[in-house]
């Protein structure tokens, strides 16, 4: 029952915080949508490239407004403190969304089963990301860690 009053407790308190993180993914998720479907069916790029492409360039709005919107954090960015955590985790979200994505690609060549298989990949690591970037990245307790 800890655990429980314990997440409640940490959703309460960070509810507007949530929210804002929810809303970056609003935006940046359909982008990485549409520029993948533009790298496949446009560019008629092969599905893994096209999606590590669409990753990396996306994580550069989402690494912005993450650390400035949901977190209001100013100031100069630290390469080795923020930067380069957060591209690795987006990696590891590109190389789990790729791995769906070469999946789904020895079954189908559907743009629409691509499209799936990168959003799927994606709301599992977005679970993750946000206690992350709470924990390690943005929020207080590592804010404190910089001290």
């Amino acid at each position: 029952m800890s655990s429980l009053s314990s997440l409640i407790v940490f959703v309460k308190s960070d509810l507007a915080k949530l929210i804002r993180f929810a809303a970056v993914s609003v935006l940046t998720v359909p982008l990485g949508l549409a520029l993948l479907w533009i790298l496949l069916e446009v560019a008629n790029m092969r599905p893994v490239v096209a999606n590590i492409l669409a990753v990396s360039v996306l994580a550069i709005p989402n690494y912005i407004l993450n650390r400035r919107w949901v977190w209001n954090k100013r100031g100069a960015n630290s390469v080795r403190r923020e930067i380069a955590p957060f591209w690795a985790m987006s990696f590891l979200g590109a190389l789990l969304s790729t791995a769906f994505v070469a999946i789904t690609d020895r079954f189908t060549d559907a743009s629409l089963v691509f499209l799936a298989a990168n959003l799927c990949a994606f709301g599992i690591v977005w679970v993750l990301k946000f206690f992350v970037l709470e924990k390690y990245l943005f929020g207080p307790a590592a804010i404190e860690a910089m001290s």
